[in-house]
C-alpha cells in the first residue's frame, strides 16, 4: 500500500509539477547560453546556484560576480545538452558538455589578481541538478570535474592535504629574467599569519617586492611559496631571492617597496610573524651541464664551451633555482 501512495505521489508531482519544472530548467540554460545573468538572477530568486567553483551556494550579488567572471574568462560558454531534461519528485536534471574557449582572463591567487587567458578550449561532461524548496524557489547545483576543467584550461591542479605528518603543503612561483649569473648572496624571509582576511593582502605585497627586487641590479632568481589558509585560520609563506653579490641585494634596503613592505609588518600589524636571514657564499661548486651528444656532465660556465668529451656544443648554463 505504501508503495502504491509513492508512485501516486510521484505521478502527480510529474503530471502538475513537470511540465512547470522542466520548462523552468529549460529557461535556465537558455539564459546562461544567451549570456543574460540579469536572467539568471531574475530565475534563480531567492534560491541559489552552486558549481565546483564557486564552492558554495551564491545569490544575489555573489551569483552576478560568479556569472560575469565565467563569461568573461569563457565568452563563447555554452551548454551542450547531452540528455533530455527529467524530471522527478521536486527535481528536475539534464546532463550536458559545457564547451567553450579561455580567451578571457580569470581571478588569480597567491599574490596574482588575475591569471591571464590560455587560450586552450573546454569540452566538459557535467550535469545539472534543479530541485525547488518549499517555498518554490530554485535550488540548482552544477556538477563537473574540477579537475578536468583545469586540465581542459591548461592549469595544473593538485590532490594534497594541507598538512600530513612533519609536511606541510602548499604553492609557489618563481620569478626569473634571464640573468644566468651563479648566485653569490641569498636572502630568505618567513611568513606566518593566524588571521585569515590577512592573506590576500600578505601574498599581494610579497609578491610586489618581488618585482620590485627583479627590477634592480644583480637580481637572479626570487621564489615565493605559500599554505593556504587551514581550518584553524592558519598560514605561512617565505620569500627567497638570489643575488649576483651581497652588494645588490643591499641596495634593496633603499627602496620605497622595501620601505613599504617593512612598515605593513612592523608597524600596521601585518601577518602575526616574520622572520629574515642573508646568507652569502662562503663555498662555490661548478654548475654541471649534461652534453646533448654524449651525455658528459660540463662545467656550465667553462671558456670554451664544448663537452670535454666529444666536442659538441653545450647547451647554456641554467636559469638558477
Amino acid at each position: 500500500m505504501e508503495k502504491i501512495k509513492l508512485f501516486g505521489k510521484l505521478l502527480s508531482s510529474v503530471i502538475f509539477k513537470g511540465p512547470k519544472m522542466l520548462n523552468f530548467a529549460g529557461a535556465y540554460l537558455d539564459a546562461w547560453n544567451s549570456h543574460n545573468v540579469d536572467a539568471v538572477l531574475k530565475l534563480t530568486g531567492n534560491g541559489s546556484y552552486r558549481d565546483p567553483i564557486a564552492g558554495e551556494a551564491l545569490s544575489g550579488d555573489k551569483l552576478r560576480e560568479h556569472a560575469a567572471m565565467l563569461l568573461k574568462a569563457i565568452p563563447d560558454l555554452q551548454f551542450e545538452l547531452a540528455s533530455s531534461i527529467a524530471a522527478g519528485d521536486g527535481v528536475v536534471s539534464a546532463r550536458y558538455v559545457l564547451t567553450g574557449t579561455n580567451t578571457g582572463d580569470l581571478p588569480g591567487d597567491i599574490g596574482f589578481e588575475k591569471v591571464n587567458a590560455t587560450g586552450k578550449s573546454i569540452a566538459l561532461n557535467g550535469s545539472i541538478v534543479f530541485e525547488f524548496n518549499a517555498a518554490g524557489a530554485p535550488i540548482v547545483t552544477n556538477y563537473f570535474d574540477q579537475q578536468e576543467f583545469g586540465d581542459n584550461l591548461g592549469f595544473q591542479t593538485y590532490t594534497m592535504p594541507y598538512e600530513m605528518d612533519d609536511y606541510d603543503f602548499g604553492a609557489f612561483f618563481r620569478l626569473n629574467r634571464g640573468n644566468r649569473a651563479p648566485p653569490k648572496a641569498v636572502g630568505l624571509t618567513w611568513i606566518e599569519m593566524t588571521d585569515p582576511t590577512q592573506f590576500t593582502e600578505v601574498a599581494q605585497v610579497t609578491r610586489e617586492t618581488l618585482e620590485d627586487f627583479a627590477s634592480g641590479p644583480g637580481f637572479i632568481t626570487g621564489t615565493i611559496g605559500a599554505t593556504k589558509v587551514n581550518a584553524d585560520g592558519f598560514s605561512s609563506g617565505f620569500t627567497l631571492s638570489a643575488w649576483e653579490t651581497l652588494e645588490d641585494m643591499d641596495r634593496i634596503v633603499a627602496s620605497d617597496q622595501h620601505k613599504k613592505v617593512v612598515h605593513k609588518f612592523m608597524k600596521e600589524g601585518l601577518a602575526y610573524s616574520t622572520h629574515s636571514r642573508v646568507y652569502e657564499l662562503v663555498r662555490d661548486k661548478p654548475v654541471m651541464v649534461a652534453c646533448k651528444s654524449c651525455g658528459k656532465k660540463n662545467n656550465a660556465y667553462k671558456k670554451t664551451h664544448v663537452c670535454s668529451i666529444c666536442k659538441a656544443e653545450l647547451p647554456p648554463p641554467p636559469r638558477y633555482w
